[in-house]
């Protein structure tokens, strides 16, 4: 019999995300894959949350070297009362891209980073079922294809990374169903697929519809994965004929995502559909095992959140797991803090999912609830940002917060002081002076400008800089770059300097120098120049 300091049941990106990690950190890692490398699935649109993990994992040179497409945002059409709006991960601060990939190659990546960190992993290994010494879980019993025997191997622990097949939880009967989130999902790639337009080549592009959104993911120059999501649970009785008949009607009936498909494009995969995508676990932890990604749950994929959720589970585990081994804390802390940490993170994101589907609201409204949910977090994060934040995977994001509190004391040292404490949360955080902006030939709607005003960050980029300040002007219809649009450019220039003029009390906290000079500030914003009107100002 095979002893072992943990056994994970799965080599999807949740199963070797722990294995690689722990094996890293020191385990004796046995991880068992029931198929084989490398296996279609669907969840392409990838997350920056997961740059940390797959840096931590061994992975992230080989993901990068592979060709995928970097995926640079989101763009959304018909989402709520804002017909179209963007979203760039350059504007998080932390990471310009993520992936759009093709998970069969992303996924035996994956599984060979395993291997290298020094896991035993075996592919044809499908677990029968878990073994159990009273309540607690003590190894698995598996059997290799091929053979007539079956193995035992027993170890400390046991993390059931199955996905939906969800081994552990279905034995126990934790599964529940997600309440008003019961779709269905179904996909294929198209060859000759058309893509958005510069400078949204690169973006995720979604379509909501009545009774269902649609994706295009731009997986190569040539190909894109198309997917519709019914936001009903379907019929189990439709025939794959059936399915695939109504999915390419939804396709072909979507006259904003034909237009970009382009006519020429042709499918050429089979249409797959899953069903009932939501549902989470009631504990994900308990005495000898720990539950990991889709096994722990799964949440619409509207936002992409689902390989986040399985390699971020899967870090975590593997981060608790290395921790008893060298004594910092005990089993019992282990179950309790993963436990905690993903109920918190699993109803962030759950929260924000059900939000996005009350398609009665604005783009803004969807910025002011991920402030609200983030506001335990970082009270200082202005709304936008916190929508990219929690969107973006980088919220209770645990290897993020690894990486960014090593840069932020690298910073400290070099600049010889501490940037952890720069406001008293009780302070003015951010005047945001909205702005909209009408080209001359008044052909269009106006664009909407957001000019920030935030308290200095040594050494973060900003488009302009005061005494005090470090102004910003966030500009979706400009890609948020409106100083390389020569309308704007001079009139942002002038008011810049405008500020700089304003901003002349060394160390004034923001509320001070807004109480201060804010008569004088609205009259420099209200008198831009032609084009140019003052919406509001606002700020928290």
């Amino acid at each position: 019999m095979d002893t072992w300091d943990l056994i994970v049941i799965g080599g999807g990106p949740a199963g070797t995300s722990v294995a690689a990690c722990a094996a890293r950190g020191g385990l004796r890692v046995l991880l068992l894959e029931a198929d084989v490398h490398p296996r279609v699935h669907v969840g392409e649109s990838l997350l920056p949350g997961i740059m940390p993990i797959l840096d931590r994992m061994g992975a992230l040179a080989e993901v990068e070297a592979a060709g995928f497409t970097r995926k640079s945002g989101t763009t959304h059409w018909q989402w709520g009362a804002t017909p179209r709006w963007d979203l760039w991960f350059s504007d998080t601060d932390a990471y310009e891209h993520a992936y759009l990939v093709d998970r069969a190659r992303f996924d035996e990546i994956l599984f060979h980073a395993a291997e290298r960190a020094g896991a035993v992993c075996h592919t044809h290994a499908a677990v029968r079922a878990p073994l159990w010494d009273g309540d607690r879980c003590v190894g698995v019993r598996w059997r290799r294809r091929g053979e007539d025997h079956e193995h035992e191997a027993r170890a400390r622990w046991t993390v059931d990374a199955s996905g939906q097949a969800a081994l552990l939880a279905r034995e126990l009967g934790l599964r529940e169903t997600i309440a008003g989130l019961q779709h269905q999902a179904s996909w294929a790639h198209y060859e000759a697929a058309g893509r958005l337009p510069a400078p949204r080549e690169r973006q995720a592009l979604f379509v909501a519809e009545r009774d269902h959104w649609l994706w295009l993911f731009p997986l190569t120059p040539t190909r894109a994965s198309i997917g519709m999501v019914r936001l009903d649970p379907g019929d189990d009785r439709e025939s794959e004929a059936t399915r695939g008949e109504r999915f390419a009607a939804a396709v072909a009936g979507s006259t904003l995502l034909a237009g970009v498909l382009g006519a020429g494009a042709q499918r050429v995969t089979p249409v797959r559909t899953q069903r009932d995508w939501s549902y989470r676990m009631r504990r994900v932890a308990g005495p000898g095992y720990l539950l990991v990604g889709d096994a722990a749950g799964f949440i619409d994929p509207v936002l992409s959140t689902g390989v986040f959720l399985a390699m971020h589970a899967g870090f975590h585990a593997a981060e608790l797991l290395c921790g008893e081994l060298r004594g910092e804390h005990d089993a019992a802390a282990v179950l309790e803090r993963y436990q905690r940490h993903h109920a918190e993170l699993f109803g962030d994101l759950l929260r924000m999912v059900r939000f996005y589907y009350q398609q009665t609201l604005t783009r803004d409204d969807y910025f002011w609830e991920s402030k609200r949910i983030l506001l335990r977090e970082d009270t200082e994060l202005r709304p936008q940002k916190a929508f990219l934040i929690l969107t973006s995977g980088l919220v209770r994001n645990l290897a993020y917060a690894a990486v960014s509190d090593a840069a932020q004391a690298r910073r400290s040292a070099a600049l010889g002081r501490d940037e952890t404490t720069l406001h008293d949360p009780e302070q003015l955080g951010f005047v945001c002076c909205q702005l909209e902006f009408r080209p001359a030939d008044g052909a269009e709607e106006p664009a909407q400008l957001y000019l920030l005003i935030e308290p200095r960050r040594v050494a973060e980029p900003t488009l302009f800089r005061t005494r005090n300040w470090h102004i910003n002007c966030l500009a979706p219809r400009y890609a948020n770059d409106p100083i390389r649009e020569p309308a704007l450019a001079g009139p942002l220039r002038a008011l810049a300097g405008q500020l700089q003029a304003l901003d002349d009390v060394e160390g004034e906290a923001l509320a001070s120098f807004w109480r201060r000079r804010r008569a004088a500030l609205v009259a420099a914003l209200a008198a831009m120049g032609p084009g140019f009107a003052l919406a509001r100002v606002f700020g928290e």
